[in-house]
């Protein structure tokens, strides 16, 4: 019974609105019927010549069973701990749940820069240096021929078979991905440079924790 109130608990978390784009409170999942729910979200930016300028909203949605499956790793810790030591990402990366995260761009940037980036990122991390050159190429290669103007957005689902990738029209919820890399040590690779130590949108991370601790 604790388990259900948990799940229930948890879909009755609501939508966010992170700079006029709506995040739902729940997404279908790439290539199935399942679920998700909003973990939580934020806007990604940097500071350039004395103002923060923010590029992208983005939201983090993660399959019910995941609160249940962590609580009793993390029940009773308070968000500061969870987001100082990492605690509540690194259980998140390495849990056998379906995670999807949504990238909507509030500025142009093109496909290559945004590929690369995350290439990059993982690279600065250091946590992945085994990554098979194939999966890298094939990473850039999905992103190559596309461009983000404002408003467009890109999901990344990640999974234990590995990273699927679909690239939505409009408010169209794309019901498969456009390409999967079938590696799910790249997948988790590419979600650390999201949520992991010094992920690129520390409101989202901090988003997550408030509301999935919630629930523990």
């Amino acid at each position: 019974m604790a388990l259900v109130a948990q799940q229930e608990k948890l879909r009755e978390l609501h939508g966010l609105d992170i700079e006029g784009i709506i995040f739902e409170p729940s997404v279908q999942a790439l290539g199935s019927s399942k679920s998700l729910v909003l973990g939580g979200a934020g806007d990604r930016g940097l500071e350039i010549n004395g103002k923060f300028i923010k590029f992208t909203a983005i939201g983090i949605y993660v399959e019910d069973g995941i609160v249940p499956y962590l609580s009793p790793k993390l029940s009773g810790k308070c968000v500061e701990e969870l987001c100082d030591k990492e605690l509540l990402f690194e259980e998140v990366i390495s849990a056998p749940f379906e995670k999807l995260v949504r990238v909507v761009f509030l500025l142009p940037l093109t496909g290559p820069q945004y590929s690369e980036k995350v290439l990059e990122r993982i690279g600065v991390q250091g946590m992945y240096k085994d990554l098979k050159d194939e999966h890298k190429q094939k990473f850039l290669e999905i992103f190559k021929a596309e461009s983000f103007p404002p408003r467009s957005s890109l999901e990344l689902s990640f999974t234990e078979q590995g990273l699927k990738v679909a690239f939505p029209k409009g408010n169209d919820i794309p019901e498969k991905p456009v390409a999967v890399i079938e590696d799910k040590t790249f997948a988790d690779a590419v979600l650390t440079t999201i949520i992991w130590k010094d992920g690129v949108s520390p409101a989202a991370k901090v988003s997550l924790a408030e509301r999935l601790s919630k629930n523990f």
